[in-house]
C-alpha cells in the first residue's frame, strides 16, 4: 500500500557527543538556554541536559496514551512500528500511537507536540512535508524527499521520514544526552569565551555554539581549555543563516546553500523544499582519494608565487556581532577571483589551497636562492683565480 508507514527503524545507538556534528541550528527563546538539549521541546532540560520526566532521548516522547513511557527520560527508538501497530505496548489508533504533547491525526507518531517542519508549502501550494510526523502515513510520498523533525542540534539524532519506492520510512536514532550547562545570554556573549563543560551545547535562533577544545581545518586536533565555538550566519544573504531542516520550505528553485563540507553539508531548493546536497569534498590528502595528479614544475611554482605576491593583505572586522570588534589579518576574496585560495562557491577561503600556494611560494624562493648561491660561488671562484 502506497504512502503507508513502512517502519520505524530503531536501535540505532550513536556515540555522539557535542552539538556540532553538522552544526544544525535549533531555536532558543530570546538567547536563553535551549529548550530541549537532547529530546524535543518540552522533553529536555532547559540547560541542554538529558530528557526530563516523560522526555525521550530518541526524539519522540512516549506519553501516557501510547508508546513508551518513562520518568527521567524514555529512550524511544527501540520500538518498531510496521503497518501502524505499536510493538511496545502503546495504545494503537488507526495507524500508530499518539505521543505525549500532541494529538495524533490519522495515526502515526506525534513528535513532542511541535511542528518541527511546520507544514511547509512546496511549489504549487501543496505542503512538501506534514507539520508533524503523525500525519506522514497519509501524506503524498514524493520520491527522494526527506522530512526532518526535531530540535536536537545533532542532525544524526533527529527523526527523519524518507520517501523511497512510494513508501515512507522513519528513522529514529538513540543518542546520548548532552551535558547540562548554563548558556550565556547571547551568541555574541558566548563566542570565543571559556566554557565549563566539554561538548555542551547552546542554541540561539538558528545558530549553535559548542563547548569544545577541538578545532578542525587543514590541521585538526584538541588542546587546551574548552571555549565556545559558535556558528556564523551563512555568508550568502539568499540562504538561511543556519542549515535548514530537510523538507522545510524554500522559494528559490535550484538554489544551493553550503554550510560545511561533506555529503550532507549543503541544502538544495527543489520543488519548494530543501533537499540534502553535498557540501563539497573535505580536504583529503591521500593518493587513494585523487586522480589525474599533475606535479607543478619550476615555472608553475614561480607563477603561483607571483600570484600570491599580488594578494593585498588587509586588516578587518567581521559584520557578525558575535565576533565583536576584533581586527583580523587576511585578504578579501573578491580581490582575487578564480584563485586556488578561494573556495569553489566563492564565499570563503580554501585554507588547503591557500596553504599550498604558500608552500609553492616558499619552494620558488628556495629555488631562486639556490641559483643565486650558485652564481655567487662562481663569482668567488673567478675572483680567486684572478
Amino acid at each position: 500500500m502506497r504512502n503507508t508507514l513502512l517502519a520505524v527503524i530503531s536501535s540505532v545507538s550513536l556515540a555522539i557527543w557535542g552539538c556540532h556534528t553538522n552544526r544544525i541550528a535549533v531555536p532558543g527563546p530570546d538567547g536563553s538556554p535551549p529548550v530541549g538539549g537532547n529530546g524535543e521541546a518540552g522533553g529536555a532540560t532547559a540547560t541542554g541536559g538529558d530528557t526530563a520526566s516523560g522526555g525521550a532521548a530518541g526524539g519522540v516522547i512516549g506519553g501516557a496514551t501510547g508508546g513508551v513511557t518513562g520518568t527521567g527520560g524514555a529512550e524511544v527508538g527501540g520500538a518498531t512500528v510496521i503497518g501502524g501497530t505499536t510493538a511496545t505496548g502503546g495504545v494503537t489508533s488507526e495507524a500508530g500511537a499518539s505521543a505525549s504533547g500532541g494529538a495524533a491525526a490519522t495515526g502515526g507518531l506525534t513528535a513532542t507536540g511541535g511542528t518541527a517542519v511546520g507544514g511547509t508549502t512546496a511549489t504549487g501550494g501543496a505542503p512538501a512535508c506534514p507539520p508533524d510526523v503523525s500525519q506522514i502515513t497519509g501524506w503524498p510520498c514524493t520520491e527522494g524527499l526527506t522530512c526532518e523533525y526535531g530540535t536536537d542540534p545533532r542532525p544524526s539524532c533527529r527523526m527523519r521520514a524518507t520517501c523511497t519506492g512510494g513508501t515512507w520510512s522513519i528513522l529514529m536514532a538513540k543518542c546520548a544526552g548532552l551535558p547540562p550547562v548554563t548558556c550565556p545570554a547571547t551568541r555574541e556573549a558566548a563566542a570565543g569565551q571559556s566554557c565549563p563543560t566539554q561538548d555542551a551545547c547552546c542554541t540561539y535562533a538558528d545558530l549553535t555554539c559548542d563547548c569544545t577544545n577541538c578545532f578542525t581545518g587543514p590541521v585538526s586536533g584538541c588542546a587546551g581549555a574548552p571555549t565556545w565555538h559558535c556558528d556564523v550566519p551563512n555568508a550568502d544573504a539568499a540562504c538561511p543563516a543556519g542549515i535548514p531542516l530537510l523538507g522545510s520550505a524554500c522559494t528559490t528553485a535550484d538554489k544551493t546553500c553550503r554550510y560545511v563540507c561533506g555529503t550532507d553539508g549543503a541544502r538544495l531548493c527543489k520543488q519548494g523544499a530543501w533537499y540534502s546536497a553535498s557540501g563539497g569534498p573535505c580536504p583529503v590528502s591521500s593518493r587513494r582519494a585523487k586522480k589525474n595528479i599533475l606535479y607543478l614544475g619550476e615555472a608553475e611554482r614561480q607563477r603561483v608565487a607571483e600570484d600570491l605576491a599580488r594578494f593585498k593583505l588587509a586588516t578587518y572586522a567581521y559584520r557578525d556581532p558575535a565576533l565583536g570588534d576584533r581586527r583580523y589579518l587576511g585578504f578579501i576574496i573578491e580581490d582575487v577571483p578564480g584563485s586556488p585560495a578561494v573556495d569553489r562557491d566563492g564565499t570563503m577561503v580554501d585554507l588547503y589551497g591557500y596553504t599550498s600556494m604558500l608552500v609553492a611560494a616558499v619552494q620558488a624562493q628556495g629555488e631562486a636562492l639556490a641559483k643565486l648561491q650558485t652564481e655567487l660561488a662562481h663569482v668567488k671562484r673567478r675572483l680567486r683565480v684572478k
